[in-house]
């Protein structure tokens, strides 16, 4: 005896939300669940992302080795790095947000790659030039460089805050 099961996609409480319900035998409803479907973005999710974002660049943002790295390291390996970066946040968001919604949702997927993108790094610049390390007038390729370097794991920790609700 398998139980048989209907979703269907509901707004509640202003969010996307699956909602499964379970019939016995006869059809009846037993029970429901009821997952978040995360595909708009939302100011919630934006305050979620400058948190995550804060919470990993806010150490490395302070560190002379960063600094220093930022001076010495190749511009291909920084390049590198931001593609690397671009592509696995693109496929985490991919996989956890939208892999059985991309239809539909296409726009939403782009928005906030770049949403995320965009907020990661204005967190690393705004701790930059409050500490006073971001050469932007004299240097501004080693000011980008730092940014992109820090941004690496910035964009990972704003990706995962935003991911767990």
């Amino acid at each position: 005896m398998s139980n048989r099961f209907e979703t269907e996609v509901k707004r509640i409480n202003g969010y996307l939300k699956e909602v499964v319900t379970f019939f016995d035998s006869s059809g009846r409803p037993i029970s429901q669940v009821i997952n978040p479907i995360m595909v708009e973005l939302k100011p919630r999710d934006i305050l979620q992302i400058f948190a995550g974002s804060f919470l990993v660049a806010s150490p490395l943002s302070f560190t002379e080795e960063i600094w220093q790295l930022s001076i010495s390291l190749n511009k291909y390996n920084v390049y590198a790095l931001g593609l690397l970066s671009l592509v696995i946040s693109a496929l985490f968001i991919y996989l956890n947000f939208y892999r059985y919604r991309i239809k539909g949702h296409f726009l939403n997927f782009i928005k906030r790659i770049l949403a995320t993108y965009f907020i990661s790094a204005s967190s690393v610049i705004l701790l930059l030039l409050l500490i006073g390390k971001f050469p932007v007038m004299e240097t501004p390729f080693v000011a980008l460089k730092r940014v992109i370097i820090i941004g690496f794991p910035t964009i990972f920790g704003a990706i995962i805050s935003d991911y767990l609700k």
